[in-house]
């Protein structure tokens, strides 16, 4: 008897294992993992409701990670660069929050209208010369509410923090560039550099150059960084520096990181497409 029951169970076991779930309905699709039905007796009818935020500093006690891109939610009163009190369905990419679809009707913060770090020099020959960020993007784009954090690899925390000005220029597709001094921008092996929205409280970016580490500190806090694969050394020539190259596109996946080269401060880099 003991053994019949042990199998009884073994066999619902699996079936509940390995079967696709079903809410409202009892076959659901083959293709999903879940299906919800809108109604289960063809009289009482619903809908999805996601997990709702009254406003996006609820939101952002989440505080997701580059792992959890896709993670869906509704604010109910979304100031972001939206009218006072408009709801928004937003998503989380991996390093931002974007709206999706908001009350108002329209799209409000497309993909191409978020920045991205484009080019990097902290480390060359001698003395360190013309160390620096580029942030490249959408003509127009007010930086003032962006922040470059500057991360030490070896303990994962802060050592800097700029403030970014100005709005990004057009240099004849509708994009830009602009570049950042910093002086105080450490050799690496690794180190790394947040980009970070200030607005909407959110880490754009956290790259790192000479490996990968974890942030203990700071707005990146639990995130682990982003190696671009190329890194400066104290070989590298002055007037050099690591740059994004490729496309064409308008956002920060069309590119790629390629080894030291004649930097470009300040322009869209020779070999980059962006339009």
């Amino acid at each position: 008897m003991k053994r019949l029951v042990l199998s009884i169970f073994t066999i619902f076991a699996c079936a509940t294992l390995f079967a696709q779930v079903g809410i409202g309905t009892i076959t659901p699709s083959n293709a999903s993992m879940l299906e919800v039905s809108n109604t289960s007796d063809n009289v009482v009818y619903g809908g999805f409701m996601p997990p709702r935020f009254d406003n996006e500093t609820q939101r952002n006690l989440i505080n997701p990670g580059p792992g959890d891109f896709g993670l869906l939610v509704f604010v109910v009163d979304a100031a972001s660069g939206t009218p006072a009190n408009s709801g928004c369905l937003q998503l989380w990419t991996g390093g931002a929050w974007e709206n999706i679809h908001c009350t108002g009707g329209a799209i409000v913060v497309p993909p191409n209208d978020i920045p991205w770090i484009n080019e990097i020099h902290y480390d060359n020959a001698g003395g360190d010369v013309g160390e620096g960020v580029e942030i490249a993007g959408m003509a127009g784009i007010d930086l003032t509410d962006y922040q470059l954090i500057l991360y030490n690899g070896s303990v994962g925390t802060t050592y800097d923090t700029l403030t970014l000005t100005g709005a990004i220029d057009d240099e004849g597709t509708g994009h830009g560039a602009v570049w950042f001094p910093i002086s105080s921008i450490q050799n690496g092996n690794p180190d790394g550099i947040a980009l970070y929205n200030t607005a909407t409280s959110s880490v754009i970016q956290f790259l790192s150059y000479g490996g990968t580490f974890g942030a203990n500190n700071g707005p990146a806090q639990t995130m682990n960084s982003i190696d671009i694969g190329v890194n400066e050394t104290g070989t590298t020539p002055v007037g050099e520096s690591l740059q994004l190259t490729g496309g064409p596109g308008d956002e920060y996946v069309d590119f790629n990181w390629q080894a030291p080269a004649t930097a470009s401060p300040g322009t869209i880099n020779p070999g980059q497409t962006i339009n």
